[in-house]
């Protein structure tokens, strides 16, 4: 004759095994008071950002710090940069790429990425709008024709491979007038407007700081236009400082 089979809830290798299993559900799950966060981002940004240009094209580097503050996942689709001055928007340059340690000479593309609650994204990001369509074919061309004299001129004086060429001036004006055409950093009080987008929109933040451009600063980034009659700051890199650091504000 067998023994009677012992009920399942007096079995305690059974609940040993059930508490256990539900231990590590658990471990999974956040802690109630994080799942019952609503969907939150905050950012912060380095009390320092960097100005620049191309051909007058204007960039702006930031080091950025987004949190999820929330209890979900979310999604960052897009940052962008808002430029004002004396209360007019001047440019909105989108998020294009940035470095995956400061130090890193060469960029990542940016593209949307994900945070889980209580994560970090923190890099430098560089904003800038590239050329449209028409600016891009019109400055492609008018690069070409330059390297052309520049090749043509040069072959002139093999003996001295490193004597500056000087473009003719009919080819050099139209990079000066390109300049003039793009460039936004003038002497003044500007704020900016730092918009972080989410894929729940009431999760999008928007932040205001303040910073002042000197007119040392806009003779520091025009200088580069001196060296456009010998290709420099086209097609080359002439070695000098094309780039102004400023405090900001937050507004």
């Amino acid at each position: 004759m067998q023994p009677a089979s012992i009920p399942f809830y007096l079995n305690w290798t059974f609940w040993t095994v059930l508490v256990a299993l539900i231990a590590v559900v658990l471990s999974q799950i956040p802690p109630i008071h994080i799942l019952l966060r609503k969907t939150r981002i905050d950012f912060e940004l380095y009390s320092k950002i960097s100005l620049n240009h191309k051909v007058g094209n204007p960039n702006l580097q930031l080091h950025i710090i987004i949190n999820n503050v929330g209890g979900r996942k979310i999604r960052v689709k897009d940052i962008t940069v808002s430029i004002l001055r004396d209360g007019k928007p001047i440019v909105i340059l989108p998020a294009q790429n940035y470095l995956q340690n400061q130090n890193d000479k060469s960029s990542l593309l940016f593209t949307t990425f994900r945070l889980s609650p209580s994560d970090e994204w923190a890099h430098i990001v560089n904003f800038f709008n590239f050329f449209n369509r028409d600016d891009e074919k019109k400055y492609r061309a008018l690069e070409g024709e330059m390297l052309a004299d520049f090749r043509e001129k040069s072959s002139k004086f093999p003996e001295v491979p490193k004597r500056p060429i000087v473009i003719e001036n009919e080819l050099v004006t139209p990079f000066h007038e390109f300049f003039k055409r793009h460039f936004i950093w003038n002497a003044g009080e500007y704020l900016m407007e730092v918009n972080v987008i989410t894929d729940h929109e009431p999760a999008n933040k928007t932040m205001r700081f303040r910073f002042t451009v000197f007119e040392s600063h806009t003779e520091q980034l025009k200088a580069i236009t001196e060296h456009f009659k010998v290709g420099g700051g086209i097609w080359w890199d002439p070695n000098i400082l094309t780039a102004v650091i400023l405090d900001i504000s937050e507004a």
